[in-house]
């Protein structure tokens, strides 16, 4: 790999952290610099139970990188990719099988950080869904490289 990758993937993995602690309130740095293996996440933090690979590419191979944040992962973590484009928004990637044990995982970093303390992991551990809190807020991407919008029909709504 490059030195040029590896700075975009090192960038990529800054950015993908500040995004999650700023999303979830969350704790991650950057996983490799502190763990330094060739199965440790890209990204460590205050998530247990959650192995998240960042891609931060034009072209993401989807299964390729799933593939891999499940091999890496650990027996019961939930192997999930964070991917960026250019002038793309952020977006997690995981298994749906997976889907209802990261919710079970954001639910127990959620109550720990509004009770102020690891008992709120005992009480999300029961918790078998994710409260809905309402629509997310409206986001407006910026057209695809081939001019069109993201419904994938190549024309806008006007």
């Amino acid at each position: 790999m490059g030195m040029m990758s590896r700075r975009k993937g090192a960038e990529g993995e800054r950015e993908a952290a500040a995004k999650l602690n700023e999303v979830l309130g969350t704790k991650f740095h950057r996983g490799r610099q502190y763990h330094g293996g060739p199965e440790s996440p890209d990204l460590a933090g205050d998530l247990p139970g959650l192995h998240l690979e960042v891609k931060r590419v034009e072209a993401l191979r989807l299964y390729p990188g799933l593939e891999q944040a499940r091999r890496d992962a650990s027996t019961g973590e939930v192997p999930a990719v964070m991917h960026r484009m250019n002038k793309k928004p952020w977006v997690v990637i995981v298994y749906a099988d997976d889907l209802i044990r990261l919710l079970d995982i954001v639910d127990a970093c959620r109550a720990r950080v509004g009770d102020g303390g690891e008992n709120g992991l005992e009480v999300a551990r029961g918790a078998t869904h994710t409260a809905f809190l309402g629509p997310p807020s409206p986001l407006t991407l910026p057209p695809d490289s081939a001019g069109g919008d993201q419904d994938g029909r190549g024309r806008t709504e006007g």
